[in-house]
């Protein structure tokens, strides 16, 4: 949902009684019909604004224009920090981006902190609410550039803090989390997520089978080992040499229970997997064969 269109639905819903969630059912109904009639009368914000000048930066034909419109829509409405993000992600010079996302993140937590968004009743709903939504993908975003130079530690606190702010997770921080449990071989820790998080995943089951492979916790690991084949029978099949991609998943997106999901993982968490360098060796050896 952009801006604007949050906006005329808080504007449409302030003016309306709706006493339970089937009324408020009704009358998001009602705007739907009366927006695709344009019949909601509704005067831009400088925000509004700002998120149109991103999403000239988002079409824009050069890197050099992009950059442009994007420092134009931040100047414009700092309460914009999805554009500062976007240039974030165009910034070529560790460096700078580094210290643009820093600045970025402090300064705009300190406004999210003036306007009553860290005030407890919001703790832990951060991705729900369109306002602080930018922040928690910054926060994630710092958090994966962290794993990058190394400072895994420093990561593992960023993820926790992404938690505690949005508790369903829709970043997926828990995955990054999992995986940096599983590298500093932090077996409380771990297990209190996982059980927080019970599933049957690449994401979840991968990071326990690490953790007791290195160690030396066979019974575990094998378990582990058995469940996520379970979970992905083309994990097995990548060891072998026999896994075929999956063509119907777009570039950039995968599949839970797939080789999509499978050539993520490797991808994504390879920080994990480039410490366990025989690990392909126990895996050929402990699997369990599949017909």
């Amino acid at each position: 949902m952009n801006n604007k269109l949050n906006n005329m639905i808080n504007a449409f819903l302030a003016n309306t009684d709706a006493k339970n969630e089937k009324e408020l059912n009704e009358k998001l109904q009602e705007f739907i019909k009366k927006y695709n009639a344009g019949e909601i009368e509704y005067e831009n914000t400088i925000l509004d604004d700002a998120y149109e000048l991103l999403e000239k930066a988002e079409k824009a034909r050069s890197k050099t224009q992009a950059i442009k419109y994007a420092k134009e829509a931040y100047n414009m409405c700092p309460d914009c920090f999805d554009a500062l993000l976007f240039q974030v992600h165009l910034e070529d010079n560790p460096l700078k981006w580094w210290k643009l996302l820093e600045e970025g993140l402090e300064n705009e937590k300190a406004r999210l902190k003036v306007k009553g968004y860290f005030d407890k009743d919001n703790i832990g709903h951060f991705y729900g609410l369109f306002e602080t939504r930018p922040y928690i993908r910054g926060l994630y975003l710092k958090a994966n550039y962290l794993i990058l130079d190394g400072k895994i530690k420093q990561s593992r606190d960023i993820c926790k803090e992404i938690l505690k702010l949005n508790k369903n997770d829709n970043m997926g921080a828990r995955y990054l989390l999992m995986a940096i449990y599983a590298y500093l071989e932090e077996e409380s820790d771990m297990l209190k997520l996982y059980k927080k998080y019970s599933e049957e995943n690449l994401e979840i089951l991968f990071p326990l089978f690490i953790l007791y492979y290195k160690q030396g916790n066979d019974k575990k690991a094998k378990e582990y080992l058995d469940r996520i084949n379970k979970a992905n029978p083309d994990f097995i099949k990548f060891f072998k040499g026999t896994m075929k991609e999956n063509k119907n998943v777009p570039e950039g997106y995968y599949s839970k229970g797939d080789a999509s999901e499978v050539i993520m993982y490797f991808k994504q968490y390879d920080f994990l997997v480039e410490t366990v360098h025989t690990i392909n060796y126990y895996i050929l050896e402990n699997s369990k064969k599949k017909k």
